[in-house]
């Protein structure tokens, strides 16, 4: 039996530091589907001095042949679009174009999947005349949100998504915070949280200056005013932030801290192996509003390498409750990250990495493929309807 295809569409590209889309793509590899992963172009113009490595990019990528091989094959595409991307005849340009490049890339999406997480203007407009036998939006984050999508784009943003949800079979999101925010326009949505990627684990070390953690983008999402005094409060610790550098995230704030160290981000592989070396995780999150929906990935990461952790409490984190220290000020993320500390042992170590095994990324696709073939049994119960009629 001929695979289905599946255009995987998501706002990171492969070997992003988060592998959470990545791992997604690769499960329904793994399932059977003929997955092609193709890399987010967001709503907005590309960048002068970018946008001809942009071209050149997706057009390599769209070489027939091209593919990735991981565990599983996977495919990997590119899409390009022209600037001004705002005016209407350019947009109606582009459309054409984005599903001229999706036909070539993904011969037979019209009789495939189409597993959708991110609104881009042109992609949706397209999908409307390839017309996917499944089109799930997976909204991870709340988009309208990002720093830049102000103005014009974020009208366009709002269009788009509007469009992609009226077009959707399904709308899958990890929390309860973003399930709300479609229920409220009268849309229902599958709450499919985040899983975690199990890793050989080890107990803390125990001795020495304890180091506490944090591995994921450093953002405007990161409260810094929490990380400075939770350093200047302990001088004898260590801080330790990992991973990329991105907009409204302040290093200065920080450079006179010689107890802090900002480190590049590592392999996954890495990951466990890093989070070993944290005596207690923290995620400072700031009162930025996309915080309030947000769904860390590192909340299990952790977990799964048996640390405790201190967290703003945010709505997809207080399952969590008994596992978790709750902080909302700076005093308090020193006050609960000593009392964490105080309180570790083997047993707690434990019974964070057993909350682990229980939420493998293994058991979340069971899930979302349970989403897909339950679109597919509806539509195909639908077709022999008809036929019978």
């Amino acid at each position: 039996m001929t695979a289905l295809p599946l255009l995987f569409y998501s706002a990171w590209p492969l070997g992003f530091h988060n592998p959470e889309g990545e791992r997604k793509a690769l499960g329904f590899a793994a399932a059977g589907f003929d997955v092609t992963y193709i890399a987010g172009i967001g709503i907005r113009n590309p960048r002068l001095a970018s946008a001809g490595k942009a071209i050149d990019r997706a057009k390599r990528k769209l070489a027939p042949g091209r593919s990735r091989t991981a565990a599983w094959d996977l495919r990997v595409a590119g899409l390009a679009v022209l600037p001004p991307r705002q005016l209407g005849l350019v947009r109606r340009i582009n459309a054409g174009w984005v599903e001229r490049q999706l036909s070539r890339a993904i011969p037979g999406l019209g009789q495939g999947i189409a597993w959708m997480r991110w609104p881009t203007p042109e992609l949706v407009d397209a999908l409307a005349c390839l017309q996917p036998a499944v089109v799930v939006y997976e909204c991870v984050d709340s988009y309208d949100h990002t720093p830049g999508i102000t103005g014009v784009w974020a009208e366009r943003f709002r269009a788009a998504e509007t469009a992609l949800v009226d077009l959707a079979d399904a709308i899958v999101v990890p929390g309860e915070a973003l399930a709300k925010r479609f229920r409220e326009r009268g849309v229902e949505a599958n709450v499919v949280p985040h899983g975690v990627e199990l890793f050989p684990w080890r107990a803390r070390r125990g001795r020495g200056a304890p180091t506490v953690g944090f591995v994921g983008t450093l953002d405007y999402r990161l409260d810094v005013a929490v990380l400075r005094h939770v350093a200047d409060r302990h001088p004898d610790w260590n801080v330790r932030l990992i991973g990329p550098v991105q907009e409204g995230f302040d290093q200065r704030a920080l450079a006179d801290l010689p107890n802090v160290s900002i480190e590049p981000p590592v392999a996954h592989e890495q990951l466990g192996e890093k989070i070993a070396g944290f005596d207690a995780g923290i995620m400072p999150y700031s009162d930025h509003p996309t915080c309030a929906y947000l769904t860390p990935v590192k909340t299990l990461e952790l977990m799964a390498a048996g640390r405790a952790a201190v967290a703003r409490p945010i709505q997809s984190l207080r399952p969590f409750g008994d596992l978790l220290y709750f902080a909302d000020t700076p005093q308090e993320f020193v006050a609960q990250l000593e009392l964490a500390l105080a309180e570790d042992d083997a047993e707690r170590a434990r019974t964070r990495r057993a909350v682990a095994e229980r939420n493998t990324w293994d058991g979340r696709m069971v899930d979302l493929q349970a989403i897909v073939q339950d679109v597919l049994d509806r539509k195909a119960a639908r077709r022999a309807g008809r036929c019978e009629a």
